[in-house]
């Protein structure tokens, strides 16, 4: 019977909970006024640089990155399948869109479970050079 294993992000926690505990937290208040979606640029007395953005324009990077993260992985599934010499591209891609949507797999391993379960689909020249022909 396995034992259960602390999850190494609580450790991190822990860790930085600690740390915000033991660090001199000051507050500072500047009363001004700012535009509505702009980014602001603070210098500390050690010229280390820190950026004020707007929630909706930090909650619009993250959507993007999202979806560029998303594109990212679409185009290498696309380059595994084209590697894999499918018949009909379309049949496979779409195939493929359905085997991932519950869970986000290796774009290899995604292809090679479509190769097994849909062999009829690729089209496969190593097959016929590895048997050895009888004349």
């Amino acid at each position: 019977m396995a034992t259960p294993k602390p999850l190494e992000a609580q450790k991190h926690y822990k860790t930085i909970k600690e740390t915000l505990k033991h660090k001199n937290m000051e507050s500072l208040n500047y009363d001004s006024a700012l535009k509505k979606n702009g980014i602001y640029t603070l210098l500390d007395s050690d010229a280390q640089e820190f950026y004020l953005i707007p929630k909706k324009t930090m909650q619009a990077i993250m959507c993007e990155l999202k979806d560029l993260e998303s594109d990212k992985y679409l185009f290498k599934l696309e380059q595994e399948i084209y590697k894999s010499m499918p018949v009909d591209f379309d049949d496979v891609w779409c195939i493929a869109i359905k085997e991932i949507k519950d869970c986000k797999k290796e774009p290899k391993a995604v292809v090679k479970h479509l190769k097994k379960r849909y062999p009829y689909l690729f089209l496969s020249f190593l097959d016929q050079f590895d048997t050895p022909s009888k004349l």
